[in-house]
């Protein structure tokens, strides 16, 4: 690498709303430097930068609209999905600061993880002709969504070929597309695994523990293994949701299932286990396929999770169920060994889509953009 090369500094620019935004910019981040520690690379929050105050309650009230007004949220949600992002003016209340703080970090390249930080990076680039920065963008979920797609964005990381498609069908230049899978740490792949004698299940409800089934679900599942926990080893992970660790451990204690709280060796626990029951999210979804796990996922009700949901049926990699009682039933026939052979499928069909994405590229990608 050249000296000049080694004094580049990459902005990665995110946002709270899920986790799924700030892990692909970790993961950006992590191949970067593994390829040149001498880059400097900061990662910041785009409200936080700009208008710090609203942050905490623009997530408080993404929480409240996806999980209390799905249907209202959808809609925007679709509504932005085949609208013309430069109709969208919403960027506007963080451009002024966010501007002032790009000129402070003076990049050599941007990276939006976050399509209204795509968005403000296209402002700042439109008003900056002359000093135009090198800009991607990094869409994290299985979407093809034109709220991601600005006109001086250089290059995009799409998760799969299908999204590839659907953008170049759309009118955009297939050559600016890298195909990469969501970003996702290196630690969390895993080419084949080791099986044990026991079935290896882990119920995730991400960093703040929020699951798609109840409790109730919980406490049947524990009551069913007294007569199978020789068959299905089983483990939940609480995150920093302590009310329902505590619950679990020593309100109303589950004596057949293993309970953690917040844990730091997710990539090595996933890699344990042979099948995880959580949400569809798009960094959740890919730490699954990197490490070779099917999942089973609750057919969600919020835009973007819709989207990924689909991807795993036509994918064939996971099991989407409806309610308790339908996740009660795939409980049983896994019990049964019924689902054998569909847990192989869906294994063979995880290692045949990873041919097709190149995480291994990223840094390459990050290079070609920053050195042309």
């Amino acid at each position: 690498m050249s000296e000049t090369q080694s004094k580049k500094t990459i902005l990665i620019l995110t946002a709270q709303f899920g986790a799924g935004h700030i892990s692909a910019a970790n993961a950006i981040k992590d191949y970067i430097l593994e390829k040149n520690e001498n880059i400097i690379v900061v990662i910041e929050n785009f409200i936080s930068a700009s208008v710090p105050r609203i942050n905490r309650p623009m997530v408080k009230m993404y929480e409240n609209n996806t999980k209390y007004v799905p249907g209202l949220y959808n809609y925007y949600y679709y509504l932005k999905k085949s609208f013309n992002s430069k109709y969208d003016i919403s960027y506007k209340i963080y451009t002024p600061k966010l501007a002032e703080y790009i000129k402070s970090i003076n990049p050599d390249l941007i990276i939006s993880t976050f399509p209204c930080a795509a968005a403000c990076v296209n402002d700042f680039n439109t008003k900056n002709p002359d000093n135009k920065i090198p800009s991607l963008t990094v869409i994290t979920d299985v979407v093809d969504s034109l709220e991601w797609v600005f006109p001086t964005t250089d290059m995009y990381f799409v998760p799969s070929y299908e999204i590839k498609n659907r953008y170049v069908q759309k009118g955009m230049d297939p050559s600016i597309f890298r195909v990469t899978g969501v970003p996702i740490s290196k630690k969390f792949s895993c080419d084949k695994k080791v099986r044990g004698n026991k079935l290896r299940l882990l119920l995730l409800g991400g960093g703040r523990g929020l699951f798609d089934f109840d409790e109730n679900f919980m406490h049947w599942l524990d009551d069913y293994l007294n007569e199978y926990n020789n068959i299905l080893d089983v483990t939940i992970v609480t995150g920093s949701n302590k009310k329902l660790y505590e619950h679990l451990t020593v309100k109303k204690p589950l004596y057949n299932i293993v309970v953690k709280g917040y844990v730091n060796d997710m990539p090595k626990l996933i890699k344990e286990y042979d099948l995880i029951l959580t949400k569809s999210g798009g960094a959740t979804l890919f730490e699954a396929i990197s490490s070779n796990t099917p999942i089973i996922v609750k057919n969600p009700k919020v835009g973007q999770e819709i989207e990924n949901a689909k991807f795993i049926r036509d994918k064939g990699i996971g099991i989407l169920y409806d309610n308790d009682e339908n996740l009660k039933d795939i409980i049983k026939s896994l019990l049964k060994g019924e689902l054998n052979s569909r847990i192989e499928f869906m294994e063979e069909n995880i290692s045949y889509f990873k041919k097709t994405i190149h995480p291994e590229k990223i840094a390459d990608y990050v290079f070609e953009l920053i050195n042309n």
